[in-house]
């Protein structure tokens, strides 16, 4: 199998982890409109609370750790791997890692999502849209793969 071939196959591989994660967030939003339309009687929590300003505060906190140490690890894990004899060995790799900072970041995104609903509060309107924005900026693409493994494919030619 070519080198373009696998690049091609880790990118589509890692594509549909990115969609399934913007998915869930859609079915999550989808279910907690269907939840407040039909005015069913849900347990929400005051923003203001001692709890309430517990959750986000913990959640923001996770969130704003997470995301730079998700990318950390992916950096550290292809500078590692770019060096790799084996190209099989080197895509699992880089697949694999892919993969953990893609779910990383979509959960919390799909977190906030949830917690926008139970707390019913900016801030978290704000860190959810960050999730949503790192998640943007972690997308695969054919390009990035060659890029950070530093591969010599012209995929474009």
């Amino acid at each position: 199998m070519t080198t373009e071939k696998r690049v091609r196959m880790v990118t589509k591989s890692a594509n549909v982890v990115y969609y399934t994660i913007y998915l869930l967030t859609i079915i999550a939003v989808v279910s907690i409109f269907f939840i407040t339309y039909l005015d069913v009687e849900t347990w929400t929590i005051d923003p203001l609370s001692s709890l309430g300003t517990a959750i986000s505060t913990v959640y923001m906190i996770l969130l704003l750790t997470a995301i730079p140490g998700s990318l950390l690890y992916f950096h550290r894990t292809t500078v590692k791997i770019k060096h790799e004899e084996d190209e099989v060995i080197m895509f699992a790799k880089y697949k694999k890692a892919s993969y953990i900072r893609l779910w990383i970041v979509g959960l919390f995104l799909v977190v906030g999502v949830v917690l926008v609903y139970l707390l019913r509060s900016q801030s978290m309107i704000f860190t959810s849209g960050i999730a949503a924005i790192a998640l943007y900026f972690c997308k695969p693409s054919q390009t990035k793969v060659v890029r950070e493994l530093d591969l010599d494919v012209d995929l474009y030619r």
